[in-house]
C-alpha cells in the first residue's frame, strides 16, 4: 500500500488538485473534512469539472467496501480465497483505504505491480513449477524428456545440474528446466489432462502462467495488459493447477 497519503482539503480547487494527482500518477485521493477523512475523489471525476470548483463538489463519500483491513493477502494460494485481488474484483473497485486504528494507507491496481506484491505471485509460480516437474518426473520414466530438449538446451539443463550438485544441492535434473521448457514437456507428453481442465484450456493456461513468470521475474507490470479481472481470472487458473497437481 502506499503509506504517505497525500490529503486534500474540501475547499482545494479542481485545478491544483488535479495538477498534484497527475504528478504524482494517483487516480484517488482522500479529502479531510473536520480533521477525518470522509470522503475521497477520483481523478475520472475532475476531468470535465470547471477548474474553479470546490473539490468536495466532485467527492464520493467512503463507504464500508472501500475499506480493508492490514490482515488481507494479496494473494492466497486456495482458490477462490478471500484475498486482495478477488476482494478488489468483487467489489469492483480499483482501490481500497487500508485500516487499522485509522486510516493506515490506500492500495490501488498500480500497487500490484509493485516488487513486494511480485512476492507472492513468484511464490505460486515456483509451487507450479516444483509441482509439474514432480508430474514430469512420474510420468516420464529415466528422463526420456531429456530428448526432446536441442543441445543447446541438453547442455544448460546438465550444466545447471552438475554446478547444483557440486553446491551439494538437493536436485533432480529435471528441477533445471525453465518454465517454458516444462511446458513444452507437458504438452509432448500428453499431459495437459493433469492440470485439471480440458486440454485446450490447460494448453492455454500454460501460456498465461509464462507470460506472467516473465513479467514478475524481469518487473514488468502485471496489471495494465490485461483487464484486472483477466489478470484476477489468470491467478486464479494457477491456484487451481496448483491445487490440482498437488
Amino acid at each position: 500500500m502506499t503509506e504517505d497519503l497525500t490529503v486534500f482539503s474540501p475547499e482545494d480547487r479542481v485545478k491544483s488538485v488535479l495538477v498534484e494527482m497527475d504528478e504524482l500518477s494517483f487516480d484517488v485521493a482522500p479529502i479531510e473534512i473536520s480533521g477525518h477523512i470522509r470522503k475521497y475523489v477520483r481523478r475520472q471525476d475532475l476531468k470535465d469539472a470547471s477548474n474553479t470548483d470546490r473539490v468536495i463538489d466532485h467527492a464520493v463519500t467512503l463507504e464500508e467496501d472501500d475499506f480493508l483491513g492490514t490482515e488481507v493477502p494479496v494473494v492466497d494460494p486456495s482458490p477462490e480465497s478471500r484475498d486482495l485481488l478477488n476482494i478488489l474484483d468483487e467489489r469492483d473497485k480499483r482501490f481500497a483505504f487500508i485500516i487499522e486504528d485509522g486510516i493506515e494507507g490506500i492500495v490501488t491496481h498500480a500497487d500490484l505491480n509493485k516488487i513486494q506484491a511480485g512476492v507472492p505471485l513468484y511464490q505460486l509460480i515456483s509451487e507450479f513449477e516444483e509441482a509439474a516437474c514432480d508430474l514430469i518426473h512420474e510420468e516420464i520414466e529415466r528422463n526420456r524428456w531429456v530428448s526432446y530438449l536441442d543441445d543447446n538446451e541438453q547442455g544448460d539443463v546438465e550444466e545447471l545440474y552438475q554446478n547444483a550438485k557440486g553446491e551439494n544441492a538437493d536436485l533432480r535434473l529435471v528441477d533445471c528446466l525453465n518454465t517454458r521448457q516444462i511446458n513444452e514437456i507437458i504438452r509432448e507428453y500428453g499431459l495437459l489432462h493433469r492440470l485439471g481442465f480440458e486440454e485446450e484450456r490447460a494448453d492455454e493456461i500454460l501460456d498465461e502462467i509464462e507470460n506472467l513468470r516473465n513479467d514478475v521475474m524481469h518487473q514488468r507490470p502485471v496489471v495494465g495488459e490485461h483487464s484486472f479481472s483477466d489478470f484476477v481470472d489468470i491467478v486464479e487458473d494457477l491456484k487451481e493447477a496448483n491445487q490440482t497437481l498437488r
